[in-house]
This record gives structure tokens, sequence and C-alpha cells, in this order.
């Protein structure tokens, strides 16, 4: 016995064959994590390499503190990475895993004379001899300001000018106000508007503690702490160095 097909039924059936081989492959739920943005490059970095092993998407957002904050205030958010500072009084965030520090960087103008600072005694030099030094107002809870206060509060640095900025420092160079800026090294190095003249000489640990965690918000912690996994393993060491944190992974301390 031989099957024949009518020749409608055969172009119905390949067309809808046709149309089920050209849907997209199903995608695995993806991740979103918050973080302001000098941990961005690296946690961007990190991201491309999991995907491309695990196959789960992952979106990188946030961009200032406040807007990570008020993320996770509206719910938002599977991981979270923040100054280790800002996970004191966070409830919106559970399994705080330390990730290293990012330096405080030194910038000028762009175009502007480039001054060595690459000894404590040379840095020190510039700040005394600049017109104004500019960095995060520490009153408005920034920890990069914190630390950036409490360097310039030392005798080294008596008669440095201090210029206290609302927003990152760069704005002061920009208005004139200051001729050094003293911020986070990954923000400075991404603003073409500056020349970044190098870190804060290893002397005086001016740095910011970082840390991830998992946000309340997550539909997945499983995968969540799998992430938090690959972003302190040694293999992203190299990644967060490039992209200015010093990993806890990279001298072998355990998170």
């Amino acid at each position: 016995m031989f099957w024949t097909f009518a020749p409608s039924r055969f172009g119905a059936a390949l067309a809808i064959l046709v149309t089920l081989l050209a849907r997209p492959a199903f995608a695995a739920p993806g991740l979103t994590v918050l973080a302001p943005a000098s941990a961005q490059p690296g946690i961007t970095a990190v991201a491309k390499d999991y995907t491309a092993r695990t196959g789960i998407p992952v979106t990188v957002d946030g961009g200032s503190r406040d807007k990570v904050m008020a993320a996770l205030k509206a719910g938002e958010g599977d991981v979270v990475v923040l100054p280790s500072a800002d996970f004191a009084d966070l409830p919106q965030v559970t399994a705080m895993t330390p990730l290293g520090h990012i330096l405080i960087g030194v910038a000028v103008k762009a175009g502007s004379p480039a001054p060595d600072i690459s000894t404590p005694d040379e840095f020190t030099a510039v700040l005394k001899r600049a017109k104004g030094v500019a960095y995060a107002d520490p009153a408005v809870g920034t920890s990069a300001g914190k630390i950036i206060a409490n360097l310039l509060s030392l005798p080294d640095f008596k008669g440095v000018r201090k210029v206290p900025v609302q927003g990152l420092a760069v704005t002061g160079l920009a208005s004139g106000k200051a001729d050094i800026a003293l911020q986070l090294l990954p923000e400075l190095t991404q603003n073409k508007d500056v020349k970044t003249l190098g870190p804060v000489p290893a002397l005086f640990g001016a740095a910011v503690d970082f840390s991830a965690g998992i946000a309340n918000s997550t539909s997945d912690s499983v995968k969540a702490e799998a992430f938090i996994e690959a972003m302190t393993a040694p293999a992203a060491s190299a990644v967060w160095k490039a992209n200015g944190l010093a990993s806890l992974a990279a001298t072998g301390t355990s998170p």
C-alpha cells in the first residue's frame, strides 16, 4: 500500500516544520548584577566568560551607588556588588562575599601636564602644590569620599587645599576649582576628559573594599551564588586586575 499526500497538506506541514526550525533555541533564564560604575568593567568581563561557559546571560546594571540602592528597594537584581561598608545596613541583600579592593586613582584634566606621583614623597608634593584637590564629599556617604578624607587628614598632607564636591571628583576639574582629582581608578580610566596619573602610592593604603551579595529579590539564589563563585575564582584574578580591582583570590586569600 502506498501513502499519498495532497499537495496542499504537504505544503502546510512543510511550512510548520520550517517555522519550528527557525525558532531560536530556548535561552536559559539570566541574571542581573547591580553594581556601581567602578566595578562594572570587571564584572562585565567576568560575565562574558561565565555566559560562554554556562549559556546563562548576565546583565550588568546600576551605575551610581544611588541607582543600585534604588533598584534594590524596588525589588530588582539577583547579585549586588558594592563597597563592603554598604552591606552593614542593607536588609535587601544576604550572603556577603568579599571580592577585593579598588584603588584610589589620581587624575588631572586632559591636556594638562602630568606630574610624577610614583613615590609617596612625589605624590605628597604634587598635592601640596595643587590649587585644589577634588574628591567626593564624604558627607553624602560615599565610601571613596570617606577613604580620601581620611587620607588627606594625615599630617603628611597638612596644607593641601581640599575641594569636596557633590558627585564624582572629576567635576572639580571641569569647574576649575581643582587641578587634581582623587577618585576610584576604574572611573578615571574610563573618562576621556581626564588624564589618569596612576593609583595613590601603596604606602597610603588608599583603596575601597568591595563585596558581592545575593539580592533577596532573586528568583534563583543558586545561580546567583554560582556567579559570585565565578567572580571570586582564582581564574578571574587577571580579569579583575586588568579592570582595576585587586582580587582576594590573586593573593590566595579566601573570601
